[in-house]
């Protein structure tokens, strides 16, 4: 006995293997999946989620449609479908959300769906994820469907898992692995596209320039050891009372840069925070509880720039000459 056809064959839409196939990162790539999936199985809702591992945890990375649980929402892998799902890497399917005592499922019959499926994305039998879809129906999903969601994760899981190690390969040729701030290779990258936005879209930006005043003395009084820590834990300092929109680079040694995205009229007052917050820290080494300052040059995007250089060297003349007037001070050019 053949069996039916809708176990035969999936038809996708040649204009979603398009866009996948034009994809530029793993972000694009998931949006596209997401807002997909409701026209390929219909859905009210289609979420992609990927397991964060050391946290234990599942973030919802893309989301189409219902946002009963809102994208970048971190869910325990414990006490959810979606965990289940993740942790077993076998598909469920729930028909009947208001009988469910799962967390994920609650919050989605709270916001009006009443059935949903979720089928995990694996590689070489390791789960990174999972493929979720809702509707505002009860019993919304058959076997057929099932089927359907599983050939599809299974098909996307090798294509998701190339771009997440490529992004993976990118994040560690941009990062500095002593702090895990950007490097110089990225302040280039992301500063030349901020520049092309001002000369374009007059989007302004501003600069920041850092230099950790003395550093030397400290890595001859106490050890290139210690001056690593200091190095770390200053980027710690720095990293909280940046804003999430900033972009905090180290372009190596002691000096690090701070990309401003926007018209900020207070950028000087904004330093003035950052180069405090260093004066109060301190770093313990052994016996020793290490003090340290900071240099700060600032300036914005003038309009007769013509290259992110022009930007680059008045933040390094402002930062010489707070070095000048006696460190531990904060310059505007």
């Amino acid at each position: 006995m053949s069996a039916s056809p809708s176990y035969e064959s999936i038809c996708l839409p040649i204009k979603f293997m398009n866009a996948l196939s034009r994809s530029q990162d793993l972000n694009e790539t998931l949006n596209l999946i997401s807002y997909w999936l409701p026209k390929i199985i219909e859905s009210d809702r289609a979420s992609v989620c990927l397991g964060n591992r050391p946290d234990e945890t599942l973030e919802v990375y893309a989301l189409f449609g219902n946002n009963a649980i809102k994208a970048k929402t971190i869910l325990p892998i414990h006490g959810t479908m979606v965990g289940r799902v993740y942790q077993n890497k076998t598909l469920e399917i729930q028909n009947n959300l208001r009988k469910s005592e799962d967390l994920d499922c609650k919050k989605l019959h709270q916001g009006g769906l009443n059935s949903c499926m979720d089928a995990p994305l694996q590689k070489l039998g390791n789960c990174f994820g999972t493929l979720n879809i809702g509707s505002l129906s009860d019993s919304a999903y058959q076997p057929e469907d099932a089927v359907m969601l599983e050939c599809i994760a299974n098909w996307l899981a090798n294509y998701l898992h190339s771009q997440m190690e490529i992004s993976v390969q990118k994040k560690r040729a941009e990062t500095d692995p002593l702090t895990e701030t950007s490097n110089r290779r990225c302040l280039t990258t992301v500063g030349n596209e901020m520049f092309s936005r001002w000369k374009i879209k007059h989007q302004p930006f501003s600069m920041i320039m850092i230099d950790i005043d003395n550093f030397k003395r400290i890595n001859d009084c106490y050890g290139h050891n210690a001056g690593d820590q200091v190095l770390i834990n200053f980027s710690s300092v720095v990293r909280q009372v940046i804003r999430k929109s900033d972009h905090f680079f180290r372009m190596g040694g002691e000096e690090f840069v701070i990309l401003v995205e926007g018209n900020d009229k207070s950028i000087s007052k904004y330093a003035e925070r950052i180069r405090q917050a260093v004066e109060d820290m301190s770093v313990q080494y052994e016996q020793s509880n290490i003090k340290i300052t900071i240099s700060c040059g600032v300036t914005s995007v003038h309009r007769e720039d013509d290259k992110l250089e022009c930007v680059y060297c008045r933040a390094d003349q402002a930062l010489y000459q707070s070095k000048q007037n006696g460190r531990n001070l904060t310059t505007v050019i």
